[in-house]
């Protein structure tokens, strides 16, 4: 008989830091890791959690900045069939206690900075990993492995207000690797570096670290994004590839530079997670000299659907087809997409409906939300919830956002959370919220208010009210008030209407 092993996500960590026992794995801003030392800090974190009953499913969550602590987590964690829960330390005190209630999370392991917001509920240190007082010295060679174990839950904002958690598996992760490792069509090498600031609470950012491990290569792994720290790394001599949101790309461009500065050692500058203009495009191109490659995807799906490669943005930057600049790519490997009508026929090329998508790196489906994961997951697809159209050469435009979802910055923001709030003001009658388009973070929140007969709020009581209750990032830019909100025959909102003023003349709406 025939014994197989099905591929888990520590076999390349493993396999590294025996190959390669003394390369960094990870640099960070709290200290530095070897692959030997992360892997060996894996298999003890799974001791850890085996040893006091938290494998089989137990949900552990982590409340941190970038650290490599977290990596230890999430490898150890899955070796111990364990789901780990990364926190938005953004996120306020009530929105963290919902999550962590919701997750059901056995322990909060949390940064010093963080415990105020955590309440009276156990937790432990972050920092105790790293000098290895939490876990016994003997390591842990993992569980049996079963390819719908689910090692990742991230919570992402819906329209039904509160956040739901995203069951991501051990399958989702390796298929992803794959797809993306066929399609985006960059070349890290072992002992490559890799710029990586995007949060860890961030699916984009547990993505881009474990594309960077697998193959081999040092993560320079950042707590805080800061441009004059991302172009000093990406200047040196040693070959380095760099992954951001264009947000970040902007800064990096707008940050003066000394005449004939150059990038001589730069590969490859990877981005997503919210729109990017031509025109950035085009500065990042002048100012940087490398390649260049951009995914579009979503929590649900481990954070690929699409892809264009450098082979892509070359063509287009020669003129050859300068409209798919615009675009989001091709599906990546393995990924079935198809753009649908209302009534879920398929559509032809150019023609307007709903990403659906079927792939192997789709999630499992939301914790606890039956009737949400049957929703989303229809027919063997998952339907995104963004419209778009394809050409005829397979490439895929986002072109508008069917759920009122707002991508500011990389971060995603629930309307209803926000209008929930501005409901609960005592000069407001109604309130809707929108995306707008911010030459800064993507899309920016704007309210639309309509005040309670004989009140005259103003837009800065508004805010004030709102920065008490809501993460700083989820707070409108911007207050609107108008006489009343423009509806259909069925009574709903119409925030198409109330979006099209800002969005006009926009090359793309949506990232």
């Amino acid at each position: 008989m025939i014994m197989t092993v099905s591929f888990n996500i520590h076999h390349a960590l493993e396999f590294h830091a025996r190959a390669t026992p003394r390369r960094l794995a990870v640099e960070s801003d709290t200290g530095n890791w070897t692959f030997d030392e992360l892997w060996s800090g894996a298999r003890r974190f799974a001791a850890t959690l085996a040893g006091q009953g938290l494998g089989n499913g137990t949900r552990i969550a982590v409340l941190s900045k970038n650290r490599g602590e977290m990596l230890v987590m999430l490898f150890g964690a899955a070796l111990a069939g364990a789901v780990l829960v990364p926190l938005n330390h953004r996120l306020a005190a009530p929105e963290l206690d919902w999550i962590v209630r919701d997750s059901e999370a056995r322990v909060v392991f949390f940064e010093e900075e963080f415990r105020p917001k955590l309440g009276p509920r156990q937790a432990a240190e972050i920092e105790t990993l790293a000098h290895g007082t939490w876990w016994p010295a003997s390591p842990a060679n993992g569980k049996p492995y079963e390819a719908d174990d689910a090692y990742l839950q991230i919570y992402t904002s819906g329209t039904t207000g509160n956040p739901k958690g995203v069951v991501l598996t051990q399958a989702n992760a390796i298929a992803q690797q794959a797809a993306v490792s066929a399609s985006l069509g960059v070349r890290i090498a072992p002992g490559d570096r890799l710029y990586q600031s995007l949060p860890l609470f961030h699916v984009g950012g547990v993505f881009m670290s474990l594309f960077g491990l697998f193959n081999g290569a040092s993560l320079v792994l950042r707590r805080d994004f800061s441009p004059q720290d991302a172009i000093d790394r990406m200047s040196g001599q040693e070959p380095i590839h760099a992954v951001m949101v264009p947000t970040m790309i902007q800064a990096c461009t707008a940050l003066p530079l000394p005449d004939g500065h150059r990038f001589p050692a730069l590969r490859t500058l990877m981005f997503g997670a919210s729109p990017i203009s031509i025109d950035l495009l085009q500065r990042a191109a002048r100012r940087f000299g490398c390649d260049l490659a951009q995914v579009y995807g979503m929590t649900e799906t481990h954070s690929v659907i699409s892809a264009l490669n450098p082979e892509d943005y070359r063509l287009a930057f020669s003129g050859g087809r300068p409209a798919i600049l615009a675009a989001a790519g091709r599906p990546v490997a393995g990924t079935e997409l198809r753009i649908l009508d209302a009534d879920g026929k398929a559509l032809l090329a150019g023609e307007v409906g709903e990403i659906v998508v079927r792939s192997g790196h789709v999630m499992a489906g939301y914790w606890h939300r039956p009737q949400d994961t049957a929703d989303t997951l229809q027919g063997g697809f998952l339907h995104t919830g963004d419209a778009g159209r394809l050409d005829e050469d397979g490439y895929l435009y986002v072109v508008d956002r069917i759920k009122d979802i707002i991508v500011s910055g990389g971060e995603n923001i629930s309307s209803l959370d926000v209008e929930n709030v501005l409901a609960a003001h005592p000069m407001v009658a109604e309130a809707a919220v929108i995306g707008v388009p911010h030459p800064h973070w993507g899309e920016a929140v704007q309210a639309i208010v309509v005040a309670k007969n004989e009140t005259s709020p103003c837009a800065d009581e508004i805010l004030a009210f709102c920065r008490e209750r809501l993460a700083g990032f989820k707070v409108p830019r911007g207050v609107e008030f108008v006489a009343a909100l423009p509806r259909n025959g069925a009574g709903k909102v119409l925030k198409r209407a109330l979006r099209e003023p800002f969005w006009r003349g926009q090359e793309r709406r949506v990232g």
